[in-house]
This record gives C-alpha cells, structure tokens and sequence, in this order.
C-alpha cells in the first residue's frame, strides 16, 4: 500500500475516531442533562412531596450516586470483556426511561426508585466510552479527546440550566393528564421531555463499530490474560498510595462540583429570581467556564505528553484544586450578582480543568484489559464521595444547623467547600509524587 493510501486511511479512522467522541460526547450531555434537571424544581418538588432540604439532597446525591456507583464495578468489568456500544445502549435506554418515571412519580419513595434507575443506566456510560476512546486514539491524542467526550458533562448541565430553567419558566401553568398517572404539572413534564431524546441516541451507538483492543497485558507466553477483579485489585493495592490519594483527592473535588446542584435554589432564594434568571445564572457559567477549562486543560495535557511529560495528568489536578478553592468558599456568600456569576464562571473552570486527569493517569499507568475496572473504582470513588456529600452536606447544614433560615444556605455552601478543599489539595499533591515515581521509574 502507497504511503498516500496509509494517509488517506489513517485520515478517515481518526474522522471517524472524533465522530464517535461527539456521539459519546452528546450521550453524556443528555445524562446530565436528566440527572440535574432536578435542582431547577427543588421548591416545587418539596411542596410536592412536603420534602426538607435535606430530603431533596438524598434525592440528588444518595439516590443516585450510590447505585451509580455500585454498578460501576461490574458494568465497567463488563467493559473489559463485552461489546461497549451495546452497554452504553442498554444503560442510555434506562436512564432515559427512569427519567420519565420522576416525572410520573406520586411520591417520594417512588421519585427516589427512579432517581436509583438513572443511577444505574448511567453507571454504564464512562467506563465503556474511556474503554472505546482508549483503543480509537494513541497516547498522545487521548487526552483531547476525553476532554471532548467531557465537555458533554458541562453541555448537559448547562442544557439542564439555561434550556431547562426557561421550558419550565413556559410550562409554569401547563398541565397534562396522563391515564393512570392522572394529572401532571410542569416540573412532571419536563421530566418527561427530557427523557425523549436518550432512547433516540441509544439506537445510534448500537450502530458504532467496535475497535480492536490495545496494549493488552501478557503472560510469559505472550498470551493476552483476562483480567479478573481480583488481580485489578492486587494491581491497585500494590501502588494502593498513588491510587487511593488520586481517588479521594478526585472525589473531594467532585463534591465541589455535586454541591453546585445547590447554586439555581440559592440564586432564587437569595434574589428572588425566576427558575429561567437562576438556570441562565448557573447554566451559562458552566457552559463557557466548564468547556474552556476542559478545552485548555486536555490541550496542554496532550502538548506536554508530546514532550514526553508524563506525569502532566496528576500536576493539573494539583495547581486546579489549589485554584477553585477561594471562590468555592467566597461565592455562595457574595451579595452582588454579577461578582457571583463570575465566581460560579471560575469555580466550573477549575473543576473541568483537570477533570479528566484521573481516567488519563489510569491510561497511562494501567494495562488495557483493567481500564474499564480501574475507571469504574475511580468513579466508586468519586461517586460515594463526590456526588453522595457534594449535595448532601449542605442540605444537612441548612437543615439541621441552620433550621433552613432565609438566607441561610449559602452559608451552608460555603462551609462545605471549606470543610473539603484542604483534603482534596494534599491527597491530590501526595499523589502526584507518587504518579511520578511509577511513571518515571523506567528512565
């Protein structure tokens, strides 16, 4: 074959490389999408329901996380052995369909139920598209396209907040009735709408051919092996001071990003501001803070691992968390508007940032065949702690500590950021030089 074919081909496998970091991308808007949609309706669902704060927390973060994280340790040793595009199907299929269910729900057991099912379906999605993105993409390029596949967490939520806040603003007096379920409000149907356009996606990357896995580990032999959990684990536990500081030390920094949950109901309990004022607030901040954090910092990850830097990964994360704390602790009791937004704009930057520094540092230092698992446990992780008490602190703070007072929550946000950014800096910098000695020990 001609060096001119080699060129033409190698051009077409990566275009069409990127066009399944789009869909990937696209389908982990659409998770967040329905996962956040839930912090624009907090009032009404509490009056619902006759919720706390503290209930509606369990809502955003225990109902969803625990489950979201618990299947991510078999579903992701199911991405090291079974067709990923089925997975991820199957997964976007149920979440979509639990996403309807919170909005047929007549009850807080019932919208708890289906907060667990969006859990669990999108528990299928990350390591499965970490799995695939590996093998479509060498070491160099992978970072960007991660950063890309990530920029869909920052769309969805920006989606959840900007289009989100304004359809529920417009169907603020529209009812349905629904056979059986009876009569629907706004925040029902939103729900509802929101679960369409998932089941649609899941039928496409049915469709999305299945590459050929990459840098496996051998036996003496040569022989690819299966990795069972028990020898990932024993992989873990070998460098257990790496892995579990980058794993706590990440989760600490989600639950920065979970408690943002909190940002539309501050915003409209502190300035009275519609559900469109408080989505366009929260949603355009992330947005443009998120994606551009992603953007740079998969840029400049990817550049560095050109100059053969291998421990970029763990140092971002590192310079990110010493970054986001300032206005993680000053924003939530700003009194002026505008200076807020920009804290909420700098707060999603540096959370994206580094945010796929975790799934790189496990591509760079982790044999094929237990990706998936080692991403799964990152995001056991990131999921019992991260998004568990990113929500669940403050609304047991308002609750319990300040009796949900007027004004009272951001002080509850701005306690848990300072209860939690101290702990993410040092596990992440005790990490970092741990990453480096494995990364480097081969020099």
């Amino acid at each position: 074959m001609s060096s001119e074919n080699i060129e033409r081909k190698e051009k077409k496998s990566y275009a069409y490389a990127w066009g399944v970091t789009v869909c990937l991308s696209l389908g982990y808007a659409l998770s967040f999408l329905d996962r956040e949609l839930l912090s624009l309706v907090i009032e009404p669902v509490k009056q619902s329901f006759e919720l706390t704060d503290f209930q509606v927390s369990l809502l955003m973060g225990p109902a969803f996380a625990i489950f979201y994280t618990v299947m991510g340790i078999p579903l992701g040793w199911a991405a090291d052995r079974y067709s990923r595009t089925r997975l991820i199907a199957i997964g976007m299929s149920l979440w979509s369909v639990m996403t309807a269910f919170c909005g047929l729900s007549a009850n807080f057991l019932q919208i708890f139920i289906a907060r667990i099912g969006i859990g669990v379906g999108e528990a299928a999605l990350t390591p499965s598209a970490v799995s695939l993105l590996s093998d479509y993409f060498p070491k160099t390029k992978l970072p960007f396209a991660l950063s890309i596949y990530s920029i869909g967490m920052f769309i969805g939520a920006g989606m959840a907040g900007v289009g989100g806040g304004y359809v529920l603003t417009l169907l603020r007096d529209v009812t349905w009735t629904v056979p059986i379920f009876g009569t629907l409000v706004f925040w029902q149907i939103g729900f509802l709408i929101a679960a369409s356009p998932g089941v649609l996606l899941a039928l496409i990357i049915l469709f999305i051919r299945e590459p050929k896995r990459k840098e496996m580990a051998t036996d003496h032999k040569g022989n690819d092996q299966k990795a069972s959990f028990p020898m990932a684990f024993k992989y873990m536990w070998e460098r257990k001071k790496m892995f579990l500081c980058l794993f706590v030390g990440g989760s600490m920094v989600a639950i920065l990003q979970y408690q943002s949950l909190w940002y539309p109901e501050h915003f409209m309990r502190s300035w009275d501001w519609t559900r469109a004022q408080a989505g366009q607030a929260t949603g355009l901040p992330t947005i443009f803070g998120g994606i551009s954090g992603l953007l740079l910092g998969g840029y400049y990850m990817s550049s560095q691992a050109k100059k053969g830097v291998k421990d970029i990964a763990l140092k971002l994360a590192f310079i990110s968390a010493i970054g986001i704390a300032i206005p993680a602790v000053l924003m939530p009791l700003m009194s002026d508007t505008a200076l807020a937004i920009g804290g909420v704009t700098i707060i999603k930057f540096f959370v994206a940032m580094p945010l796929i520094a975790g799934t790189t540092a496990i591509r760079m230092a982790v044999p094929n065949q237990m990706r998936g698992q080692f991403t799964a446990m990152y995001f056991v992780f990131v999921g019992l702690i991260g998004a568990n008490l990113g929500p669940v602190m403050p609304g047991f703070i308002n609750t319990y500590i300040f009796g949900e007072a007027a004004g009272t929550l951001g002080y509850a946000l701005a306690i848990s950021a300072a209860l939690t950014i101290p702990f993410s800096t040092i596990l992440l910098w005790i990490s970092w030089g741990e990453y480096k000695k494995h990364v480097y020990k081969d020099d």
